[in-house]
Order: C-alpha cells, then structure tokens, then sequence
C-alpha cells in the first residue's frame, strides 16, 4: 500500500494486522507496537476565562435553544460513546441497577483493539504468571517520567484483573474463547510483561459485540446515529445534568439523573487539537482509523462546561510494511543510505527515530533468509512460521502489486539505485553491519550481538518503514473515581470520564513494557465510571 493510498483510505486495524511487519509489532516488545512523542503544546484555557483565544474548540457555542429541543428521554445515567469503554461503562451501569442510555453518533460500535492486557487473570495465573500490581504500576509511572497521575496507573493495576476474569467469564458465556498471547520477544531495551489477552482472534469486534449484546440484556438503551452536540450544565455551575445530542433542529435531550460518562475516545481525526496538544501525530505517513469519527467531541464538550485537560499527551504510532517484525534483527538505513540505530528497539522507539530522519523514510533492510533469523527476536517454532507465512504473504502481495513499500533486487546496487539512496553509501553500510555480525559485536550501536543478522544472500528486500497513527492519548482531566474536573482541581458534579476521553495516564511514550494496556485502560476505566456514576445519586463527592 502506497502512502497516498495510506492517507486517502485509512486504514483498518484488521488491515494492519494483515501486514507483515504489524503481524509482529501487534505483540511483543522485541517488535512492539505503539510509538509516541513527548512533544505537546499548552493546554488551552477552559471556557469563561479571560485568557486570549488561539483554538476554535476552546469557544463554547451558544448554549442550544429550547426550541430545538424536540424531545428528551430521562435515564440515572447517560454514556457518550460505543467504544469498549463506553460499552463497558453502559453494561456496568445498567448491571448494578442504574437506568442507562447509551448514545453514538457512528451506526454502530466502535472497536479499535484486539489486545488486552491483565496482571494477573486467571488465564495467567493458570500459566504460573503472578506479576505485583505495584511493581507493574512503578515501572509504568517510571517510563512516563513521572509526569502522569500514579494513583490513576495503579487505579488501573489494582482492578484491571479482576476485570479481565469478569470479561473471561461473559466470554464463556458467549462461547468466546481467550487467548493468552505468549509476547515472548527479548529486547535489551527494558522489559516486558506477559498481558496480553485476546478475545476470540485478533478481531477488535469480537469484544465490542460482546459488550453491547451483555449491556442490552442487562437493560441499557442503546441510541446509534445519535452524536452529542453539547453537555447540560447551566451557566457552567452545579451538577451535569445531561447531554443534548442529534441533529440540529431535532435535538433530544438525554437526562441524567446521576451522571453522564463521556468515553468519546481520542482526537486523532482532530487537526486543531493534534496542532495544540500533540503536534507529534501530525509527523506521520497516514491515519489508520477509518471512519474518523476520534474527533475529541468529549474532550470539547468537557472544556466547555469547564473541564480541564490534562497537559501529557501521547501519540500511538505503528510501523506498517513489508519488513519481518520491523527489523529488529535487521538493519534499517536512511535516505543517506546509513545506518542510524541500534534496531533492537520498541516500536515507539523507532517511530520516534524515524520521524527524525531526513524526509523522514527509512527502509528495513534483509535478504532470502529472513526467515532463519527470526528465532533471533525470540520467537518459538509455531510462532516462526505463523508470523514467517504472515510475513511471506505480503511480500508477495506487495510485490505482485508493484508496491513501492517493498523492493527486491538481485543486486545491492540495483536496490539502492530503486530506493533513491546513495548506491556507495549503502554498500558500505551493508558490508559494514555484515563486518559487524561476523565479529559478533556492535561496535557502532551497542545492539544485542544476537540480533546481528547477514545480509549477503540474494534475493534482497528494502521495506519502507511507513508509520501511522492509530490514536492521540489524552484528555480531560479526572480523579481516581474518573470523576471530571476543572482547572481548581475540583470534581465538576455529575460528569465521568473513562478511556482515550480521560487524561492523565499516558506521557512522553506510550509504553510497550505492557503489551494491550491502551485496550485494557478503556475497560478498565470504563467499568469503574459506569460502577461510580450509578452509585452517584448527587452528592457529587
């Protein structure tokens, strides 16, 4: 898939399983998945201050006239947003007695992860892995530099596993069955944890379908086609009382006894708000998600009632192409045609690496027998070949396609030559990390003498390194009851936030250590909004 086809479609996250290089990155650490940037921008003001406006979102419209307002449906609470996390929070709230309506302004769910992670389900501890929430939550707080809310990381250590058995369970009941992924990839970069989860295959829908079919026997209403416009709070003082949503001229107004959740997702399909908050998303070579319905309508609708947003924001970038577990016994060049890394890096790491590059392309660099190197990056025997047939079947697409995101050639000066680069600068390079193997060290990088790899058998292949955002983490601001709050720190009455709508959980990367946590916050958050906002009857503590 070329970069325009990339930016024109999008693409799905089945789609970008299917390739070969995201076959592998979807998993471990050794050829991990999401990448991300410490760069942000201030968070802007929240509406009514006097602070100069710079953003069309950080204006509130006119509060919605009466008369648009043709009818209303009264409910204890009100989620905003079919994704899992809204999923979870609408069936956890109507399972523990609360009156639920859930609305969406896409005509159906959305599902954006096949991924789950958990510490210690029962699935792990069936396998001999106990891993301390306290120790998880540590290592998370340290890769985010300290710069995230600990007690919302280890809110989410604490409960995220006996969520998972929750979900386990209702999986059973729907005859879903669990898979523990067995992330067994090695990478000196830092440690990784066994989390992952996966329901039924690696099919995001399978999850999401559950979810909406429990909530609906558990008596939530669900509303699709319906897209919330603007959050009921008079004169922004007081409780949360609704949400008003459709289209305009035949708005319903939707009243929330207890709470409104918003679990609206990410603002990846948002332009502004990428240019205000994470200016990082932007350096990509396309956006994955399709239909882009991630426009940050929570993280608006919240500032517009007085929220405030938190200051960390994080983007989740792949690598998507034709390069076997994106390289990381491999080698990867520039334009220049040189090597510029040690490869033995998360796929954040490369993602930011790459976005650094000049005209920002690299190239994964291998020969015909790629796929005897592979046991390198940790793999067992039935993962070799599964992930090698994976990786053989886009090549071969690829290149039946003409497609310039992978090259083969007899030659190394016949590759360099189609890939645009230096022809002597890339020989060079090539004999270099080949000098490099053969003496089994890497005097260059420091790269783990194990993943060294030849490269001197022809045919050889260049995959182009193409990165794409998945979704932009940041949000509003919450508390450890996912309650939201204003720039005082202080709770706004009847109004929740769970998953890529709340803040405060991710920051300068995303971290790989443990695989599927993006998924399993969302869940996590989900269930404990939906839990906290039906026992809210008011009190606003």
């Amino acid at each position: 898939m070329t970069e325009a086809t990339q930016n024109a479609k999008g693409i799905t996250r089945r789609e970008l399983l299917k390739g070969a290089a995201v076959g592998a990155t979807a998993l471990g650490a050794g050829a991990m998945l999401e990448s991300c940037s410490p760069q942000q921008a201030a968070t802007p003001p929240a509406a009514g201050t006097a602070a100069p406006v710079k953003y069309s979102f950080e204006v509130a419209p006119a509060p919605i006239a009466k008369g648009d307002i043709k009818q209303s449906e009264d409910a204890d609470v009100v989620v905003i947003g079919a994704g899992v996390s809204g999923l979870m929070a609408a069936l956890s709230a109507a399972e523990a007695g609360a009156k639920t309506i859930l609305i969406e302004k896409s005509a159906k769910f959305n599902a954006r992860g096949g991924h789950n992670a958990a510490i210690n389900s029962k699935i792990q501890q069936s396998e001999g892995l106990k891993y301390t929430p306290g120790q998880v939550a540590r290592d998370l707080v340290r890769s985010y530099g300290n710069r995230v809310d600990s007690q919302l990381v280890m809110l989410w250590a604490e409960n995220v596993s006996p969520i998972m058995d929750y979900l386990i369970d209702l999986a059973a009941k729907y005859k879903i069955q669990v898979l523990r992924w067995g992330n067994d990839v090695p990478t000196a970069y830092y440690p990784e944890y066994k989390t992952v989860h996966m329901f039924g295959a690696m099919d995001e829908t399978i999850m999401a379908g559950m979810l909406e079919k429990e909530a609906i026997a558990k008596g939530a209403i669900i509303h699709y086609s319906m897209a919330a416009a603007q959050l009921v709070r008079p004169q922004n003082a007081g409780r949360v009382t609704g949400v008003i949503a459709g289209a305009a001229g035949n708005y319903t107004q939707f009243n929330a006894a207890n709470a409104v959740i918003v679990a609206t997702g990410d603002y990846g399909h948002n332009p502004e708000m990428i240019q205000a908050w994470c200016p990082a998303a932007a350096n990509v070579d396309g956006n994955v998600y399709s239909p882009p319905v991630n426009t940050g309508d929570g993280q608006k609708m919240g500032l517009w009632v007085g929220g405030a947003i938190h200051p960390e924001h994080v983007p989740m970038i792949h690598n998507l192409g034709a390069a076997p577990f994106s390289g990381n016994p491999f080698l990867r060049v520039n334009v220049l045609g040189e090597r510029y890394e040690n490869e033995d890096v998360p796929i954040p790491s490369m993602a930011n690496s790459i976005q650094l590059q000049p005209q920002r392309k690299t190239w994964t660099i291998y020969d015909s027998t790629f796929v005897d190197d592979l046991p390198k990056a940790g793999l067992s025997f039935s993962r070799v070949n599964a992930m090698s047939d994976m990786t053989q079947q886009a090549m071969d697409a690829a290149l039946k396609q003409g497609d310039s995101a992978l090259i083969k050639a007899d030659t190394l000066d016949d590759m360099a030559k189609r890939m645009g680069v230096p022809v002597e600068a890339f020989k060079a390079t090539v004999a270099r990390y080949n000098a490099l193997t053969q003496k089994g060290s890497d005097d260059d990088f420091g790269k783990n003498p194990d993943m060294l790899s030849m490269i001197d058998t022809p045919p050889f292949y260049a995959a182009f390194n193409s990165i794409v955002l998945l979704v932009t983490l940041g949000g509003l601001k919450v508390n450890t009851k996912l309650q939201v709050l204003d720039a005082n720190d202080t709770v706004i009455p009847g109004l929740y936030a769970s998953g890529n709508a709340a803040g405060g959980f991710f920051a300068r990367d995303y971290p790989v250590i443990v695989p599927g946590q993006s998924h399993s916050r969302a869940w996590t958050t989900g269930r404990l909004a939906g839990q906290n906002a039906a026992a809210d009857k008011g009190s606003g503590a």
